[in-house]
Protein backbone atom coordinates (compact mmCIF):
# COMPACT_ATOMS: atom_id res chain seq x y z
CA UNK A 1 0.00 0.00 0.00
CA UNK A 2 1.55 2.99 -1.38
CA UNK A 3 0.22 6.34 1.05
CA UNK A 4 1.16 9.52 -0.23
CA UNK A 5 -0.09 13.53 0.24
CA UNK A 6 0.11 15.67 -2.15
CA UNK A 7 -1.55 19.46 -2.18
CA UNK A 8 -4.60 19.99 -3.39
CA UNK A 9 -4.23 22.93 -6.08
CA UNK A 10 -5.90 21.17 -9.08
CA UNK A 11 -9.71 22.13 -8.73
CA UNK A 12 -9.94 18.24 -8.90
CA UNK A 13 -8.16 18.04 -5.72
CA UNK A 14 -9.84 21.01 -4.29
CA UNK A 15 -12.88 19.05 -5.46
CA UNK A 16 -12.05 15.42 -3.53
CA UNK A 17 -11.60 17.88 -0.14
CA UNK A 18 -14.88 19.29 -0.82
CA UNK A 19 -16.68 16.25 -0.79
CA UNK A 20 -14.70 14.55 1.67
CA UNK A 21 -15.33 17.87 3.98
CA UNK A 22 -19.04 16.75 4.47
CA UNK A 23 -18.37 13.20 5.67
CA UNK A 24 -15.52 14.69 7.75
CA UNK A 25 -18.26 16.98 9.56
CA UNK A 26 -20.96 13.90 9.92
CA UNK A 27 -17.85 11.95 11.63
CA UNK A 28 -17.28 14.81 13.67
CA UNK A 29 -21.23 15.21 14.53
CA UNK A 30 -21.29 12.69 17.62
CA UNK A 31 -19.03 14.16 19.66
CA UNK A 32 -19.71 18.15 18.68
CA UNK A 33 -23.25 19.48 20.25
CA UNK A 34 -22.33 22.49 17.80
CA UNK A 35 -22.55 20.52 14.29
CA UNK A 36 -26.03 19.16 13.81
CA UNK A 37 -27.93 18.14 10.60
CA UNK A 38 -29.54 20.66 9.06
CA UNK A 39 -33.27 19.80 7.36
CA UNK A 40 -31.75 19.28 3.76
CA UNK A 41 -29.49 16.41 5.83
CA UNK A 42 -26.25 17.96 5.80
CA UNK A 43 -24.08 18.68 8.82
CA UNK A 44 -23.80 22.80 9.92
CA UNK A 45 -22.31 24.70 12.30
CA UNK A 46 -25.18 25.30 14.94
CA UNK A 47 -24.10 28.84 15.99
CA UNK A 48 -24.39 30.21 12.26
CA UNK A 49 -27.45 28.57 11.76
CA UNK A 50 -28.49 30.63 14.71
CA UNK A 51 -27.02 33.50 13.62
CA UNK A 52 -29.54 33.60 10.26
CA UNK A 53 -27.11 32.45 7.53
CA UNK A 54 -29.05 30.56 4.80
CA UNK A 55 -28.65 26.53 5.42
CA UNK A 56 -27.14 24.75 2.69
CA UNK A 57 -28.94 22.59 0.47
CA UNK A 58 -26.27 21.03 -1.03
CA UNK A 59 -22.89 19.55 -0.30
CA UNK A 60 -21.31 22.53 -2.76
CA UNK A 61 -23.21 25.18 -0.17
CA UNK A 62 -22.32 22.93 3.03
CA UNK A 63 -18.52 23.27 1.99
CA UNK A 64 -18.78 26.89 1.42
CA UNK A 65 -21.30 27.28 5.10
CA UNK A 66 -18.59 25.41 7.13
CA UNK A 67 -15.07 26.46 6.18
CA UNK A 68 -14.54 29.30 8.98
CA UNK A 69 -10.88 29.73 8.48
CA UNK A 70 -10.54 26.74 5.92
CA UNK A 71 -9.93 28.79 3.46
CA UNK A 72 -6.77 30.26 4.79
CA UNK A 73 -5.38 26.89 5.46
CA UNK A 74 -2.40 24.40 3.28
CA UNK A 75 -4.85 21.23 2.01
CA UNK A 76 -3.52 18.07 1.06
CA UNK A 77 -5.22 14.97 -0.44
CA UNK A 78 -4.08 11.97 1.35
CA UNK A 79 -3.57 9.19 -1.63
CA UNK A 80 -3.43 5.83 -1.39
CA UNK A 81 -2.61 3.35 -4.46
CA UNK A 82 -3.05 6.78 -6.08
CA UNK A 83 -6.87 6.91 -4.86
CA UNK A 84 -8.03 9.80 -2.69
CA UNK A 85 -8.35 8.25 0.82
CA UNK A 86 -8.35 11.36 2.74
CA UNK A 87 -7.36 14.82 3.59
CA UNK A 88 -5.22 17.21 5.55
CA UNK A 89 -5.68 21.12 6.36
CA UNK A 90 -2.35 22.89 7.78
CA UNK A 91 -2.57 26.31 9.31
CA UNK A 92 0.64 28.51 9.59
CA UNK A 93 -1.42 31.99 10.61
CA UNK A 94 -0.37 32.00 13.87
CA UNK A 95 -2.33 34.51 14.79
CA UNK A 96 -4.99 31.68 15.76
CA UNK A 97 -2.69 30.07 17.40
CA UNK A 98 -1.31 29.41 21.16
CA UNK A 99 2.01 31.65 21.56
CA UNK A 100 5.29 30.21 20.32
CA UNK A 101 3.08 27.67 17.83
CA UNK A 102 3.85 27.61 14.10
CA UNK A 103 1.83 24.97 12.46
CA UNK A 104 -2.04 23.59 13.40
CA UNK A 105 -2.79 20.31 11.69
CA UNK A 106 -6.34 21.52 12.08
CA UNK A 107 -8.20 19.17 10.21
CA UNK A 108 -7.58 15.44 9.62
CA UNK A 109 -9.57 12.77 7.81
CA UNK A 110 -9.46 9.18 6.38
CA UNK A 111 -12.18 7.65 4.87
CA UNK A 112 -13.25 4.74 6.58
CA UNK A 113 -12.32 2.25 3.70
CA UNK A 114 -8.78 3.01 4.77
CA UNK A 115 -8.95 3.25 8.93
CA UNK A 116 -7.08 1.07 10.82
CA UNK A 117 -4.56 0.19 8.09
CA UNK A 118 -1.87 2.22 9.28
CA UNK A 119 -2.62 5.11 6.38
CA UNK A 120 -3.63 7.72 8.88
CA UNK A 121 -0.29 7.07 10.79
CA UNK A 122 1.47 7.07 7.45
CA UNK A 123 -0.08 10.50 6.28
CA UNK A 124 -0.15 12.17 9.72
CA UNK A 125 3.84 11.75 9.09
CA UNK A 126 3.73 12.84 5.67
CA UNK A 127 1.87 16.25 7.00
CA UNK A 128 4.43 16.96 9.99
CA UNK A 129 7.43 16.60 7.80
CA UNK A 130 5.90 19.48 5.43
CA UNK A 131 6.75 21.71 8.24
CA UNK A 132 9.49 22.18 11.06
CA UNK A 133 8.67 24.02 13.82
CA UNK A 134 6.31 24.31 16.81
CA UNK A 135 2.68 22.39 15.92
CA UNK A 136 -0.23 22.67 17.67
CA UNK A 137 -3.44 20.14 16.71
CA UNK A 138 -6.78 19.38 18.79
CA UNK A 139 -9.05 16.73 19.27
CA UNK A 140 -12.56 16.95 20.85
CA UNK A 141 -12.61 16.11 24.43
CA UNK A 142 -15.50 13.14 24.13
CA UNK A 143 -13.94 12.03 20.74
CA UNK A 144 -11.68 8.68 22.19
CA UNK A 145 -10.98 7.25 19.04
CA UNK A 146 -9.54 11.04 18.03
CA UNK A 147 -7.68 11.13 21.06
CA UNK A 148 -6.09 7.47 21.06
CA UNK A 149 -4.90 7.90 17.77
CA UNK A 150 -3.51 11.05 18.01
CA UNK A 151 -1.54 9.77 21.27
CA UNK A 152 -0.10 7.17 19.80
CA UNK A 153 0.97 8.60 16.37
CA UNK A 154 2.47 11.56 18.83
CA UNK A 155 4.34 9.24 20.93
CA UNK A 156 5.70 7.23 17.84
CA UNK A 157 6.67 10.37 15.84
CA UNK A 158 8.53 12.50 18.90
CA UNK A 159 9.58 10.02 20.57
CA UNK A 160 6.77 10.68 23.67
CA UNK A 161 8.56 14.75 23.52
CA UNK A 162 4.90 16.08 23.13
CA UNK A 163 2.50 18.00 25.80
CA UNK A 164 -1.34 17.17 26.29
CA UNK A 165 -3.96 20.16 28.01
CA UNK A 166 -7.45 18.71 28.24
CA UNK A 167 -8.89 22.11 28.05
CA UNK A 168 -13.17 22.22 28.45
CA UNK A 169 -14.00 21.82 24.91
CA UNK A 170 -11.08 19.83 23.44
CA UNK A 171 -7.59 18.18 24.59
CA UNK A 172 -4.95 20.57 23.17
CA UNK A 173 -1.08 18.57 21.89
CA UNK A 174 1.94 20.09 20.95
CA UNK A 175 5.24 19.44 19.85
CA UNK A 176 8.36 19.99 18.11
CA UNK A 177 9.86 18.40 15.02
Amino acid sequence: MNVTLSPAVSDDDKGIVRNMFVAYFYDLAPYDPNLVINEYGLPCWGPALKEGRETPRTPQACWEFNKWVRDQVDAYVIRVDGLPAGFVFIMDDQSLMPLGCEHELMDFYVTPKYRRQGVGELAARLAFETRRGRWVLYQLRPNYPARKFWTKVLKDYTGGRFTTAERDYDVMQQFEN
